[in-house]
């Protein structure tokens, strides 16, 4: 499998730009797969400065509506007219996380797409919620359950439309499950790689489900942005410490993961931990 990290929070390649947001071109069995669009056009730029023509990719995956893996669509079907857009049916709507102390966030986290484009792209828009298998090596996997034991690390709330006892409709806030959020899971032979955006539904629960639906196989790589920063240190290093223990032969903590988890899981797996950045490209 290659891996190239078209975007992401950091940077050490000349002639490549780091942006809050993700985007990675997935490669296996002959297959191009885009798994996210970061923040914005960003991507595309990093993609021609590592000489990669995005033409060739032949489907995207989106892991969840924010607007870090999703607002650079509009650049990329500019480029590529024929790719089908996977995307959960629960992701469009706007979303709104919460500050250290609880507050919920002024700004939209969520989807910013316009309705004039979601218009323009309907026809190639396929409405995810399960499982759905892009092509004969990689599957998109949805509904990854609650666990008691690890619960989210951040809050999110979705604008929702509603009537008041007047008759006139309104908007409210409500709890986001962020039930929209999906994986990746690639397939080669006895092997699978796991790859996530942001693991809102907890990188334990994302891990158990893949190890559940692909039974026997060896967890050959994780590439996930975990959102562990807003933990404390005995919780995030709990969880560190579970994942290292898994026996993975490499891991790839990027994006939301923070920078103090990515410290301690290089602390633990030393060269299996690879800190990827925008520019970077591996071969697993």
């Amino acid at each position: 499998m290659k891996l190239s990290f078209l975007v992401d929070n950091k940077t050490e390649k000349a002639g490549c730009l780091a942006e809050w947001g993700l985007a990675i071109l997935v490669e296996s069995g002959g297959h191009k797969v885009l798994f996210d669009t970061g923040g914005s056009s960003m991507f595309i730029k990093n993609a021609e400065a590592m000489g990669i023509d995005l033409y060739e990719a032949e489907a995207v995956c989106i892991s969840h509506g924010h607007y870090d893996h999703t607002e650079g669509m509009p650049a990329f079907v500019e480029i590529n007219k024929t790719a089908p857009i996977y995307i959960h049916k629960n992701a469009f709507h706007k979303s709104y996380g919460t500050d250290e102390k609880g507050n919920i966030e002024e700004s939209n986290c969520g989807m910013r797409w316009s309705e004039e484009f979601i218009e323009s792209i309907r026809d190639r828009l396929f409405l995810t919620e399960n499982m759905v298998k892009i092509n004969d090596c990689m599957t998109l996997v949805g509904n990854i359950p609650d666990m008691e034991d690890y619960p989210p690390t951040e809050n999110f709330y979705m604008e929702v439309e509603s009537v008041n006892e007047e008759g006139f409709e309104i908007k409210l806030l409500a709890a986001d499950d962020m039930s929209h959020e999906q994986f990746l899971v690639v397939t080669e032979e006895d092997k699978i790689y796991i790859i996530s955006g942001c693991c809102h539904r907890g990188m334990i629960p994302t891990i158990r489900t893949a190890q559940k639906l692909f039974p026997g196989k060896k967890i050959a790589a994780i590439v996930a942005g975990m959102h562990l920063y807003p933990l404390n240190d005995v919780e995030c290093k709990a969880i560190v410490k579970e994942i290292a223990e898994l026996g993975i032969e490499k891991l790839f903590p990027v994006h939301c993961t923070g920078m103090e988890a990515i410290i301690e899981f290089k602390t633990l797996m030393g060269k299996d931990c690879i800190v990827a950045a925008s520019g970077e490209v591996y071969e697993c």
